[in-house]
């Protein structure tokens, strides 16, 4: 009978099973306006599962397609049920596409990133209910991609506008009634011309050495395109010293792998930075040596011992400020950067090289043998502090030493704390310590918190330039970050968005190669994990999603690191739930699937 010959091969075997849809074809057939969408439940964890296979893909055209296509499933939820998380999600989607698109040589994808920026843009003011916002927005990423534009021909016409920066004109002349005048116009402006200078600084095939233009206004000036070489970040020449530069302390931590030197300065000033070989017929050590432009250095030590990869640090004097000199046991990786407020010179050198290929073990199977657990605060620095009086520090601490012999028990990982007790241990000291570990991961804890005490739930961070420098994801980086300054009277404003990009400009690039995709994919296990370890006991927790936000914690990490915000101990039902031993536990059985879930490969 034709009924049961359809479909049949030619010697009348069974009918041929229909090929299973990838979930990247899923989510493209559901972006097609008569698609029925499945339970929101489904269609959510569809558009999470393109978002991962985006990081997995790493940092090319592959990655951006498949963040854009996420993106573009989130607006679509976004639509039909208007929930601010789908929006959010969706404007990171779209920046991490943008991001991966710019990166790609490949033409016709820096017209891609705009279109897809111009999408966040667009739904930044729509999440907001202002178009002053959606101006804003638009204004910047007009100035970003004008500036990526190819210039005029000598003596020619210039060239038409891009589609992409077409729609934003004819968008920006609509809204022009939302345009801001006066000295929040001339803000605007002047941060445009910031945006310029990093988008010119970073541009695929920008020299090695070159700075933004105009050099002035970009926020900072990476000095070294060479993602396996040394990296510079400096601040940009405008930074030069007014006034008295001192050097008030040099901090280091060295191990046989690696070490740190943070060299701590009474305000913001310049710095140049050069290497030596080593000289073995001279009997001198291979060098590096930082060059403080007006600083001095008294009551500073003219020569500090350290051992293993650092043998030593020297301080001397220069006609035009203080040379820090560092004598390497070896030649040895470089990574050199600043953080502000207080502004202090971090100098990063390692025996493992910056870019290097974890991902070697068939089937897909990734190498870790080493994981360090940073346990936020301790000490005087409690962190947030719960309505009844809990401290996060003591959360933290606490969820720390339930992950370290789950880890060593169950997968035989050797673990480092980056704190074991109630002591106070700078940022800069738990990243020094994760890299001399030579850790494959790192993961920071800490409890969320918000002003007005009502939002719950857990949120995971990656170390990333936030989409949003005037929102939520980068007012808690600079609550985080304004930790360690506040011992010193100091630290970033958390409602300064001028400071909170420079901190962006800084940290961002600072991710090299993959690192920052491999940290985002993990960040999205850990979350996964976390909902999956609560929901049977605490169906209503609320999931914050996954950010990406400038944590000083994080900063110069040569290993994937996220961020862990566990609960909001503002909020009096997440602090009685934090207040708890099994909601601790289940936080700590979170870390250890997910490190077990990232070393399976998936």
């Amino acid at each position: 009978m034709a009924a049961h010959t359809l479909g049949c091969s030619a010697e009348g075997g069974a009918p041929a099973a229909p090929a299973a849809l990838s979930d990247e074809q899923r989510a493209a057939a559901l972006l097609d306006p008569g698609a029925l969408l499945p339970p929101r439940a489904e269609t959510v964890a569809l558009a999470d599962a393109v978002a991962i296979a985006s990081s997995r893909a790493g940092a090319g055209a592959q990655a951006a397609s498949l963040a854009e296509l996420a993106g573009d499933l989130r607006v679509r939820l976004f639509r039909l049920d208007q929930a601010a998380t789908d929006a959010r999600e969706a404007m990171e989607l779209y920046g991490a596409a943008a991001t991966a698109f710019r990166a790609s040589a490949e033409p016709g994808h820096v017209e891609r990133a705009c279109q897809a920026e111009r999408r966040r843009a667009l739904l930044a003011g729509e999440l907001a209910h202002d178009a002053a916002v959606a101006y804003r927005e638009l204004y910047l990423v007009s100035r970003r991609y004008a500036a990526l534009a190819p210039p005029a021909p000598p003596g020619g016409a210039p060239p038409a506008l891009s589609p992409c920066l077409g729609a934003i004109a004819v968008s920006l002349a609509q809204a022009a009634a939302y345009r801001p005048s006066g000295e929040a116009l001339r803000a605007l402006e002047q941060e445009g011309h910031r945006v310029e200078g990093v988008a010119l600084a970073l541009a695929p095939g920008a020299a090695p050495g070159a700075s933004a233009a105009p050099a002035s206004d970009a926020p900072v000036q990476v000095t070294t395109a060479d993602a396996s070489g040394d990296l510079v970040v400096a601040p940009p020449a405008s930074a030069a010293p007014s006034g008295p530069v001192k050097v008030t302390a040099i901090e280091r931590h060295g191990s046989d792998k690696g070490a740190r030197v943070v060299i701590a300065l009474s305000a913001p000033t310049t710095f140049d930075v050069g290497t030596l070989p080593a000289d073995e017929t001279a009997g001198k050590d291979a060098r590096i040596f930082v060059d403080i432009a007006g600083a001095t250095s008294r009551g500073i030590a003219r020569e500090i011992e350290v051992g293993g990869a650092l043998r030593r640090v020297r301080v001397g004097v220069q006609p035009k400020g203080t040379r820090v000199v560092l004598d390497l046991a070896a030649n040895l990786y470089r990574r050199i950067f600043y953080l502000p407020e207080p502004f202090r010179i971090v100098v990063d050198v390692s025996t493992r090289p910056p870019v290097r290929d974890d991902e070697g073990k068939p089937g897909g199977a990734r190498e870790v043998r080493r994981v360090a657990i940073d346990p936020g605060h301790g000490g005087n620095d409690t962190g947030a502090v719960g309505p009844t009086g809990l401290k996060e520090k003591d959360v933290t601490l606490d969820v720390a030493h339930r992950v370290a012999p789950l880890l060593a028990r169950e997968l035989k990982i050797e673990t480092l704390l980056t704190r074991d007790s109630d002591v106070y241990v700078p940022l800069e000291l738990r990243t020094a310590r994760a890299n001399a570990f030579h850790a494959d991961l790192f993961v920071s804890i800490h409890c969320n918190a918000s002003d007005n005490g009502r939002a719950r739930g857990v949120q995971t961070f990656s170390l990333a330039a936030p989409h949003d420098p005037e929102g939520t994801s980068a007012a808690l980086a600079a609550r985080e970050n304004a930790a360690r300054a506040a011992r010193g009277g100091q630290g970033v404003d958390p409602g300064d968005p001028d400071a909170r990009r420079e901190v962006a400009a800084i940290l961002s690039n600072l991710n090299v190669g993959d690192m920052a995709a491999r940290s985002r994919h993990f960040a999205e296990l850990l979350q996964r994990a976390s909902l999956a370890s609560l929901s049977p006991r605490y169906p209503d927790t609320k999931d914050q999603g996954v950010k990406g936000a400038g944590f000083f914690v994080l900063a110069g990490a040569d290993m994937p690191a996220a961020l862990f915000e566990t609960a909001f101990i503002s909020n009096p039902e997440d602090e009685a739930r934090l207040a708890t031993a099994d909601f601790r536990q289940k936080m700590a059985d979170a870390i250890v699937n997910a490190i077990r879930a990232y070393r399976e490969g998936k």
